[in-house]
């Protein structure tokens, strides 16, 4: 899957005037020598008004920061015809040694500015050794690894297993940058948009049991009060589920600016979701929604007459053996929790993204597990432990006949080939970079966890480039 890296520019020289040779020598010397100064005056200058508006500098200005940090240099080696409005550099990533296509997206009318660019996998590597073995495998790995983290491009721990047999698990970087604590294999890692499984899972057991169904309408167990106004009361289950609700992201302005502090539980939330207007109406189209996700943690709690956090404690935690799992509050003296970085605007050094993230986890993510915990919901899923195998079915098979995404199920996102079909989950905040791969066909289970932004892709690229050539 191509890893997207947006950033709005504007350049001051109009690019109908602009060579592409002089327009991608420019960009290219940004990226690779540009220092955080330069970066903010660069795109302080530069970025429409538009985008400052709508993200503030601030925010652009650390998704640059953090992508020099994982990728390192753009070494070019070839530029590729243009394609719809789009400039195409080949280029080669210092950090990690894999090659991308480095996309520039124009404006379509002056000032000719910048709308985005993307880094999209290339090619496979050359030189990649055909029918590895299982120990190649370890030590191509541990190589790679290993390489990151002395760039500081990788902080986490990763497994790779087939079945129950762990093929790879290491754990890499700093848990708390501060007192120099190391990560290790039981480092809890925050999770993200993970949790969305969990979440999706505990309402499809209420539905296996037939006190819930995919059609009931979500205002039978919440309050209007809760909800924006526009056609709410056409809100199903399966709408949550599918993230065609037309609800939309409650990690908004509004959220920002509060005190990250009061989100204990999940009535807490209830102002974020009541004063976001609906996107659309109910089952159109879809749009990733973070609210819907919570209102489903509502209805389980409203159903199965249990708080949420003890539902999914007591129906996935405990009944997958997931013994290091949990919604953990961050100001809590919890052991083993890894804090999490990210290179922002006003620090050369690593930030620390806890006051940035809501104290506890919500249905919709910001939970915390182990590499070796999520290794063990992968098999009890997969062996139908969790729930039976219709619904499980169900969870990782795509939806569009109910205009979900083509890459998305009931809380799980679906991908792969054909033969090899891969579901899970990715989950990606400030400070905050996972990934949940279940190859259903050849058994491969993948769990990355990482404690610093925009590092997961390389790592999932490699592991499964490696894995395509096992043997």
């Amino acid at each position: 899957m191509a890893h997207i890296l947006i950033i709005a520019l504007i350049v001051t020289i109009p690019f109908s005037s602009l060579a592409k040779e002089q327009l991608s020598k420019s960009f290219l010397e940004l990226f690779n020598n540009g220092g955080r100064i330069e970066v903010i005056d660069y795109l302080s200058k530069n970025m429409s008004q538009s985008r400052i508006q709508a993200y503030g500098i601030d925010a652009h200005v650390g998704v640059f920061l953090n992508e020099q940090n994982t990728y390192g240099s753009l070494k070019l080696l070839d530029t590729l015809p243009d394609e719809n409005h789009s400039e195409r550099l080949l280029v080669t990533s210092e950090n990690n040694q894999l090659t991308y296509t480095l996309l520039i997206n124009r404006e379509r009318n002056e000032p000719f500015g910048i709308n985005y660019f993307t880094l999209q996998d290339s090619k496979s590597e050359a030189g990649l050794i055909e029918n590895l073995s299982k120990q190649q495998l370890q030590t191509e790995l541990a190589s790679f690894l290993g390489q990151l983290e002395k760039k500081d491009a990788f902080s986490g721990t990763v497994l790779v297993a087939k079945g129950k047999d762990v093929y790879f698990e290491n754990a890499y970087g700093l848990a708390n940058k501060r007192w120099k604590v190391k990560n290790a294999l039981n480092t809890r890692f925050s999770l993200g948009s993970i949790n969305k499984m969990f979440t999706a899972i505990a309402a499809l057991q209420l539905i296996e049991k037939g006190k819930l169904n995919f059609d009931d309408k979500l205002v039978n167990f919440v309050d209007k009060s809760w909800l924006p106004s526009g056609d709410v009361d056409k809100i199903t289950v399966r709408h949550l589920l599918t993230h065609t609700s037309g609800l939309g992201n409650f990690f908004n302005e509004e959220f920002n600016k509060s005190n990250k502090e009061l989100y204990r539980n999940l009535e807490q939330y209830k102002p974020l979701i009541a004063n976001t207007p609906l996107l659309f109406s109910p089952g159109v189209r879809n749009r990733y929604s973070n609210s819907g996700m919570l209102m489903l943690g509502l209805v389980i709690q409203k159903v199965s007459g249990m708080p949420y956090y003890d539902y999914i404690q007591k129906n996935i935690y405990d009944r997958a053996k997931m013994e290091n799992s949990g919604s953990f509050e961050l100001d809590s003296s919890t052991p083993n929790l890894a804090t999490g970085y990210l290179r922002r605007m006003h620090s050369d050094d690593w930030a620390s993204s806890t006051y940035t993230r809501a104290v506890k986890g919500s249905p919709a993510g910001g939970g915390f597990s182990t590499v070796s915990d999520l290794h063990r919901f992968a098999i009890e899923l997969t062996n139908y432990k969790l729930l039976g195998k219709d619904l499980t079915e169900q969870a990782y098979s795509a939806k569009t006949e109910y205009n979900s995404a083509f890459w998305y199920g009931y809380g799980f996102s679906v991908g792969g080939e054909p033969n090899n079909r891969v579901v899970g989950h990715g989950g990606a905040y400030l400070g905050v970079d996972a990934r949940v791969d279940i190859h259903l066909d050849t058994g491969y289970i993948v769990v990355i966890l990482a404690n610093q932004s925009n590092v997961v892709a390389p790592v999932r690229r490699k592991i499964n480039e490696l894995l395509s050539k096992l043997d």
